[in-house]
């Protein structure tokens, strides 16, 4: 349960309701007009021990303290006021439903804390806080370890008594606050710690005094650098204080130190790790300062604890991708089994994103595939769905993604260029460079690119022609090298125009000295024609190369000439 839910709704109804048996009690023991009274509640964890645990310190209380000095609120007074609040007899009330408590029995000073069985007897931490504040605490135990209760409230109430010096003084402290007196703050503060070293509350409102500087004429000065300090202190001597490192965070950011702001914004979520708002906030910080990594354990309890919560299960999976971590790629579909609205563009961009740079491309097209589905229009995700089916070998469905992406928008960038690389692998020479030709014709800026493509496609049919030695393999290179030539001309597409056609027409020339047939003649001639027009521009790639092959075709030229005359009348 958290406050002030429950206990909000019935105060009115029960102040009047408990205050006839704190004034009989009252009565009965005559306090006096400036009696003090504390709430011990019952401590949480081992039921039967947080009772007992308790009772001791009350009984402990009302035994060393004259009434007109301090009185425990009588368990009979809290069981009653638990019962009409809806709450059972004994109940271990949170701190916040603790505090609502307090305020309903007029408590000045609250006692509270946790009990656990343990194989010697119990682990005991209590401690001390005001009413107006859970914040405003003061650690009496920490983890006390016993075998006897009554012992421990020994322990307890003897601390309690002398963490209590401090209680005036921070009251004055406040007030110094309130009345805009920085000084009169500072000296209270500093006098409450005199009189308990041990003092965590002073030490807050000491604190507080310094960072009350911040809206002054005061703002340049030290202030930053003292609720560091002290804070620091504070977190020794309690490691939850979440009022600490609230100031300490607003000092680290004002003096601009990532390093320790980010270790002060863990130590406050590790303070509160049931209070979602807090670690949402935090969480959302640390990621924000690039350290993703350090917030992904309270992200992870974040959603263990909800797991129908969809936002915290968002927050974890967003989190998770920050840190480049892969369990971000399980997480995702999480999110849109609890709420499928969440399946939105910018989540299907990230989980292909994702899965892809995890190399699990099948996974990546089906997801693309399920993005392609909801929305019909994309393009991008046809893209998508297109690469990753292509690195997984289904080029088919590959080439039928991209062309119907080409359908929705023929000059989406890159699609052409993608649909000439698939029907390259799928043995669709023409397509392969049709599409080229359309991917610089839809963008001048594409040209380059479009004919580097080609050129490649071309070595490569080039190279295969290199291990077969046959003429029709070398022929084979020609239509890439020049299309890419065309679209935009290159000493490399020249140069390999000129040695596949030479090497082409090298290997027919065996054939050619028993032909009479003035169509392989005619065909010779135009493969001469390309290398006297192209080895002399591609000559930079490879100078004695062009040498030897320009001297080559001066002499196949006669031979050619004259069966030409010979054999095409």
């Amino acid at each position: 349960m958290t406050a002030p839910h429950r206990f909000a709704f019935v105060t009115a109804a029960l102040t009047l309701a408990v205050l006839p048996s704190i004034a009989s009690a009252q009565r009965l023991q005559v306090p006096g007009p400036d009696t003090k009274r504390v709430l011990v509640t019952t401590f949480r964890g081992d039921v039967e021990g947080g009772v007992k645990a308790a009772n001791e310190i009350r009984d402990r209380i009302q035994g060393e303290y004259s009434v007109r000095q301090l009185m425990p609120t009588s368990k009979k007074d809290i069981d009653s006021t638990l019962v009409r609040s809806g709450f059972k007899v004994d109940s271990a009330l949170s701190p916040n439903d603790g505090k609502e408590l307090g305020k309903m029995v007029r408590a000045d000073e609250i006692i509270d804390g946790t009990v656990q069985k343990t194989s010697a007897g119990y682990r005991i931490n209590a401690r001390l806080f005001l009413p107006k504040d859970v914040a405003l605490s003061q650690p009496l135990v920490t983890n006390l370890e016993t075998n006897n209760l009554g012992d421990a409230a020994k322990q307890i109430v003897d601390e309690y008594d002398r963490a209590r010096k401090q209680i005036p003084d921070n009251q004055a402290c406040e007030n110094g606050i309130r009345s805009n007196t920085p000084a009169a703050a500072i000296a209270a503060a500093r006098h409450g710690i005199q009189t308990y070293p041990k003092a965590t509350i002073a030490r807050l409102c000491l604190a507080s005094s310094y960072a009350s500087m911040k809206a002054t004429a005061d703002s340049a000065g030290p202030w930053k650098d003292s609720v560091i300090a002290i804070t620091k202190t504070v977190i020794d001597l309690d490691k939850v204080s979440i009022l600490a490192y609230k100031l300490q965070i607003d000092a680290y950011r004002a003096v601009n130190d990532t390093a320790n702001l980010v270790q002060s914004l863990l130590g406050y979520m590790a303070a509160d790790p049931t209070n979602p708002t807090v670690l949402r906030g935090g969480i959302v910080d640390i990621v924000g300062w690039g350290k993703a990594s350090t917030a992904v354990p309270f992200a992870r309890d974040l959603a263990n604890e909800n797991p129908n919560d969809a936002e915290m299960m968002k927050l974890y999976w967003l989190v998770l991708r920050a840190a480049k971590d892969k369990e971000a790629m399980k997480v995702g579909p999480k999110v849109i089994a609890l709420d499928t609205a969440a399946a939105d563009t910018m989540y299907f961009l990230r989980q292909i994103q994702d899965l892809a740079a995890d190399s699990a491309f099948a996974e990546a097209a089906k997801t693309a595939a399920a993005a392609v589905a909801k929305f019909a229009t994309r393009t991008d995700f046809l893209m998508m769905k297109a690469q990753n089916e292509r690195r997984t070998a289904q080029l088919p469905a590959a080439k039928a993604s991209l062309e119907r992406a080409v359908a929705i928008d023929s000059k989406v960038n890159g699609v052409n260029y993608l649909l000439a690389q698939v029907s390259s692998e799928m043995g669709a020479n023409e397509d392969a460079i049709r599409y080229a030709k359309a991917d610089a014709a839809a963008d001048a800026a594409n040209k380059t690119r479009a004919a580097a493509l080609l050129v490649s496609l071309g070595k490569k049919a080039y190279d295969a022609a290199n291990v077969s030695k046959t003429a029709d393999d070398f022929k084979k290179a020609l239509p890439f090298l020049q299309a890419s030539d065309e679209i935009a001309p290159s000493a490399n597409a020249s140069f390999l125009i000129g040695v596949s056609a030479y090497q082409a027409m090298s290997q027919s020339a065996e054939l050619l000295k028993t032909s009479k047939s003035c169509d392989d003649f005619k065909a010779a001639n135009d493969l001469l024609t390309l290398v006297n027009i192209h080895m002399p521009k591609g000559g930079s790639v490879d100078a004695n190369t062009a040498k030897l092959i320009l001297g080559g075709a001066m002499q196949f030229g006669p031979f050619i000439d004259g069966s030409m005359k010979k054999f095409c009348k």
